[in-house]
């Protein structure tokens, strides 16, 4: 048993989740990110890690608390260099594992900076609160 994750692009949510309800794929998780890759933004030329951090936990103390959450993370990423992600996770049986990235990378690769990044992380089980069910039972 595998944990996929796979950070992508958001304007190809729907063709993933489309393309891996088509491979039989139906559980799977979609969160909102933001993140910076390898390659430095214009932001933090010159400047280390640290300080693109602290500047983003002082604009943050700028903005009124009565703001929603929404609002001050793109304030954020507007001014840090971090981008909006889509996050996709999703637990399957080892059998299953090489279709679903090959599947997620032929629907997110265009070929440019940020299609994003698949990691594919051991699991040691799994347990379907409902009934109590293990291991791979409890993915289906």
């Amino acid at each position: 048993m595998k944990k996929i994750i796979a950070i992508i692009r958001n304007e190809k949510v729907e063709d993933t989740k489309c393309a891996l309800k088509n491979l039989g794929i139906t559980g799977l998780t979609f969160l909102h990110v933001t993140g910076r890759g390898s390659s430095k933004s214009p932001f933090l030329r010159g400047k280390s890690l640290h300080y693109a951090f602290k500047r983003i936990l002082q604009r943050q103390d700028d903005i009124p608390s009565s703001e929603n959450q929404d609002n001050r993370l793109t304030e954020t990423e507007q001014g840090s260099g971090f981008h909006p992600k889509r996050m996709l996770i999703i637990v399957a049986n080892d059998s299953d594992v090489r279709s679903i990235i090959e599947t997620i990378i032929t629907t997110n690769q265009t070929g440019h900076h940020g299609d994003g990044k698949i990691f594919i992380c051991p699991m040691i089980s799994a347990i379907r609160v409902r009934n109590g069910e293990q291991g791979d039972k409890a993915l289906v």
